[in-house]
């Protein structure tokens, strides 16, 4: 099993602990007895009958007893016979387990350590120079599993790899515009845990706004799936270079989505549009539920809007199946007319472009394109189609731009798989996650703030919005 640790990584693992009554204590297999002079055995690990011994202790016969194990209570004002059933898990591990013992006016206290130098993985990131992005990680491993390497991550991506002690790095400048940094660090047998660093930078009090922002997330792992079973605790939002106050972190598939569905139909689409219609329908029956709208758009020399939003998926199905394709590709008037019919949504929004080419007649400019994506933080997902041919389709790399900025991505498709890529989209959709988090900021208007979320977690990487304009 891997352990994904958070900012406090360097601590021990929290243990699970199970409290029985005296009278089932026989039910745990192996007794430690803590006294105020005992020496531990070695090796504890398991479930274990925890006693306190006060045989030795004058006037504490009828003492209450509070158990503390790593600095997280256990118990508090437990009576004599002083039994607590621990769990303490599958391997020996270091423990600091602190009794105290209070009777009348009277007061003990005693710390013990079991397992010493059994070290559980963690990772502690210490900024050694961040001015100049150095950057240290403090490390602890199990004995029989030492630290083979510590690497630095730029959104899911390695950028300094540290093989021995001490693990000292530089991050490389392009790879720190967010001013944070994440680090993994990977055992022998290639267990891993994570920790992360962020910049807070000096804010005048007297100048303080708060904000509340909302933001949808997807998350995947290594091999691009969508997740929706993420541990809310491995969420981090950076903001600006400040770390968000998460307020609230909920499944947004329970929210309602509006989507605006944009098909190619030019000239160049003409024999693929019954394959292309077929999956777009078949897109709609399968992702919208109950509250979901949809609108329709065909992309001509000019954009069509086929259809406003709307619920009916039948009258939607009906209007896609009678496209037809002419002229030319003005992809971007198109993307600007859809934003600005989602821009007024409450709900979720999304932009589906399905389009085997990049734009050839829009009055619209793409940096024109580039502003309106970033205010309206729309996430638009591209299927890039090939049809038969195996030409790539033109512009991919400023459809991947925005798809990229607005939190989307883009996929290329043929006929044979061309569902699959809708189904990719529709899977993405639902595994959203909706985030509130809130910030303390300088009031700027119109101030262009980089949106970065983290998990503590080497195996998944966050999709989002890459930021956003403050009102």
């Amino acid at each position: 099993m891997r352990h994904y640790l958070s900012s406090n990584a360097h601590l021990p693992l929290a243990i699970t602990l199970t409290f029985l009554l005296a009278a089932t204590v026989a039910a745990a297999p192996d007794q430690l007895i803590l006294g105020r002079d005992t020496t531990p055995p070695a090796d504890i690990k398991g479930p274990i009958d925890l006693t306190i011994n006060l045989t030795t202790v004058p006037g504490f016969d009828d003492a209450r007893v509070a158990v503390t194990v790593d600095g997280q209570k256990i118990v508090d004002a437990l009576r004599s016979p002083w039994h607590v059933a621990v769990d303490f898990g599958p391997l020996p591990v270091e423990h600091k387990i602190v009794v105290t013992a209070t009777a009348d006016q009277k007061r003990i206290q005693w710390q013990t350590t079991i397992n010493k130098g059994h070290q559980t993985l963690g990772v502690k990131i210490v900024p050694v120079d961040a001015a100049n992005r150095v950057f240290e990680a403090n490390v602890t491993s199990p004995d029989e599993d030492p630290i083979v390497s510590v690497t630095a991550w730029d959104d899911g991506k390695p950028v300094a790899t540290v093989e021995q002690s001490p693990y000292r790095f530089t991050i490389p400048a392009e790879h720190f515009a967010m001013k944070s940094v994440q680090v993994t660090a990977r055992t022998k047998s290639g267990d891993e845990a994570a920790d992360f660093w962020s910049a807070t930078g000096d804010i005048r009090s007297e100048a303080l706004e708060v904000r509340t922002v909302p933001l949808f997330v997807s998350v995947i792992d290594r091999n691009g799936t969508a997740h929706d079973d993420v541990d809310q605790a491995l969420f981090k939002v950076v903001d600006n270079g400040t770390e968000g106050h998460i307020l609230e972190i909920g499944k947004a598939f329970n929210q309602p989505i509006s989507i605006a569905l944009l098909l190619d139909a030019s000239t160049s689409m003409t024999y693929e549009m019954p394959k292309a219609t077929r999956a777009a329908v078949n897109f709609v029956e399968t992702t919208l539920k109950s509250g979901d709208r949809c609108a329709v758009y065909s992309v001509h020399t000019s954009p069509r809007r086929e259809m406003e939003l709307t619920a009916d998926r039948v009258a939607i199905g009906k209007v896609v199946k009678s496209i037809n394709a002419e002229g030319r590709t003005a992809l971007y008037d198109a993307i600007a007319s859809a934003e600005r019919e989602l821009r007024d949504e409450k709900t979720r929004r999304a932009i589906v472009i399905l389009t085997d080419g990049g734009d050839t007649s829009s009055i619209t400019s793409f940096d024109e394109i580039d502003r309106l994506t970033k205010e309206s933080g729309v996430p638009i997902y591209v299927i890039a189609y090939n049809g038969v041919d195996d030409e790539p389709p033109q512009d991919l790399n400023r459809l991947q731009y925005l798809a990229a900025e607005t939190g989307g991505f883009l996929v290329t498709a043929s006929a044979q798989n061309l569902q699959a890529r809708y189904a990719d989209i529709e899977k993405d959709l639902r595994a959203q996650y909706a985030i509130t988090y809130q910030i303390t900021d300088l009031a700027r208007h119109n101030q262009w703030r980089k949106v970065h979320v983290m998990l503590k977690s080497p195996q998944l990487t966050a999709r989002t919005i890459r930021g956003y304009f403050a009102p």
